[in-house]
């Protein structure tokens, strides 16, 4: 993964293991709503939508490990 670049990136909370991706590019997304779940210390984190908009990439995939701070995936 990428570092964050810019402020339309879902970037990672935490480290960890992305288990599973909910969107895909093109999808629309609602603040709030879970985009991933990433594994980190045995427990399940699903990730959230910061605010409502379109995803336009993902930059990582089921099976990948991530750190804090990388990016996830695009919203504008």
């Amino acid at each position: 993964p990428k570092p964050a670049a810019a402020s339309k990136s879902v970037v990672s909370p935490l480290p960890g293991s992305v288990i599973s991706v909910a969107v895909k590019v093109g999808d629309a997304v609602k603040r709030g709503q879970a985009v991933m779940v990433i594994e980190s210390m045995k427990m399940e984190n699903n990730i959230p939508s910061p605010r409502d908009g379109k995803v336009t990439a993902i930059h990582v995939a089921a099976g990948q490990g991530v750190m804090q701070g990388d990016a996830l995936i695009d919203i504008e």
